[in-house]
């Protein structure tokens, strides 16, 4: 498992999504670097579309026929936008993001242009790396 492609990518990450939400945590980043929730929605769609990539080429729970753009776009693009779009309604949930702020539509729209992006660079990222082996 461990010595499977983009297992150690995803694992990173993992990781650097892991200490910049933390630290954002800790320090109030969220609320005073308005970019800073960008960077770290990005870093969460390579992760996402990593573990996607990852889980449905080389995990071995599947067999897939080909290894294709297109495969690998539409595994990547749909996992991670059901996380992103989960993790919208989880805010809502909690009571973090509140719908009648007049900047709602706008900061959620941008954190999901931002899990695209993410998406977007680690598929292609992923599917460069295949391509070459």
């Amino acid at each position: 498992m461990f010595k499977k492609p983009l297992f150690w990518e995803m694992f990173i990450f993992l990781v650097i999504t892991g200490t910049l939400n933390y630290i954002a945590t800790i320090y109030n980043l969220y609320w005073s670097l308005k970019e800073f929730d960008s960077v770290v929605h990005f870093c969460g769609g390579v992760f996402v579309s990593l573990f996607f990539l990852w889980f449905y080429f080389y995990s071995g729970f599947f067999k897939p026929v080909k290894k294709n753009l297109a495969r690998f776009l539409t595994i990547s693009i749909l996992g991670t936008m059901f996380i992103s779009i989960s993790w919208e309604v989880y805010e809502l949930i909690l009571g973090e993001a509140m719908m009648q702020k007049s900047a709602y539509p706008f900061d959620t729209t941008l954190d999901l242009i931002m899990d695209f992006l993410g998406a977007s660079a680690a598929c292609l990222y992923a599917y460069l790396r295949n391509y070459e082996s």
